[in-house]
């Protein structure tokens, strides 16, 4: 069980008003810890800097975590926070390792893709078997990419490659850029800035390999997700709902006011307006919420990368489980 958390009190006013519910006068804000991968592209950056949970009635306290996914799993894992985004893959293997949490929100569809050397010979998938291919290997993107191309190509990209392990996301631009790989297995911006800086070419994305892997064509896949400390609910059980509602306002955000979206992402990564600018217009899909429709996608999800290997409890063959003991649901 995780140790109950101190509940502390905050006054201070949050961004500008919105026509939405307030504590009373007086009342204090309940308190909540919110951390984010600083290159993981799913709108926290604008829940942050537009303090979004603090317009729905919470003292947020807000950390862009570096690096790796590592980092911000280690960061939740030792209950430093109340609740993260994660990707999708590594909140099923963080499940299986007993970190309690649950899935409260789905934040972005997916963010991959295969990205080749524009002077590689390179054309097919296919074609990556015995190449120097990079990736964030405990990425919830390689594990999602590897499971897609084994069940869809019939291939081990992990055993069937050489692959080089990097540290982080710029790590893959730069080898890539050196021509020390031949692609890279990337995420947004990172798979863009590769692209726009021309040393880059998109040989799939994330979202043909999953068409290809399952035939299905009209849902959308997510990549991200958000997940919150259960003792957390069990103490607000409010703040799932606000989380998902903030969310939402990130994502009316990002379609209705893209200049200004950009403008924040910029601020939190520190990468360069024009490949911002090429990432926006390439995202598959902002999402927000978590209706019975994801939650039925995210099952597959979790199913295909069991049959990859990465994943092994019993709990992803049976889906009344998953529902009821890794999904919250009001």
């Amino acid at each position: 069980m995780i140790g109950r958390r101190e509940f502390l009190k905050a006054g201070a006013a949050a961004g500008a008003a919105l026509a939405l519910p307030r504590p009373a006068a007086g009342q204090a804000k309940p308190k909540v810890r919110f951390a984010y991968l600083q290159l993981g592209w799913a709108a926290c950056e604008i829940v942050h800097k537009a303090d979004l949970l603090g317009r729905h009635g919470w003292s947020a306290e807000y950390t862009a975590v570096p690096g790796s996914p590592a980092g911000l799993v280690n960061t939740f894992a030792a209950k430093n926070v109340d609740a993260i985004d994660m990707g999708f893959a590594m909140t099923a293997k963080m499940f299986e390792d007993g970190v309690p949490l649950r899935v409260t929100g789905v934040a972005t569809a997916l963010l991959g893709a295969i990205v080749r050397h524009r002077d590689s010979p390179i054309r097919t998938v296919d074609d990556l078997r015995g190449k120097k291919v990079a990736a964030v290997v405990g990425s919830s993107t390689f594990l999602d990419v590897r499971a897609l191309i084994e069940r869809g190509y019939k291939f081990d990209v992990q055993q069937e490659t050489r692959l080089v392990t990097a540290a982080s996301p710029p790590d893959m631009a730069n080898l890539l850029a050196k021509r020390d790989v031949e692609a890279i297995i990337a995420w947004q911006p990172i798979s863009d800035l590769a692209v726009q800086k021309g040393f880059g070419v998109y040989l799939t994305k994330q979202i043909d390999l999953w068409r290809v892997a399952t035939g299905r064509k009209g849902d959308y896949p997510v990549h991200v997700c958000y997940l919150v400390n259960p003792e957390f609910i069990q103490q607000h059980p409010s703040f799932p709902a606000d989380l998902n509602a903030a969310q939402k306002d990130a994502v009316d955000i990002w379609y209705k006011e893209a200049p200004r979206a950009i403008e924040i992402v910029a601020e939190v990564t520190k990468i360069e307006k024009p490949v911002l600018e090429v990432a926006h217009r390439e995202t598959v899909r902002m999402l927000h919420g978590l209706t019975p429709d994801q939650i039925e996608t995210l099952i597959l999800q979790l199913r295909i990368t069991k049959e990859s290997g990465f994943l092994k409890s019993d709990i992803w063959d049976r889906p009344d489980r998953i529902r009821r003991e890794f999904f919250w649901q009001a």
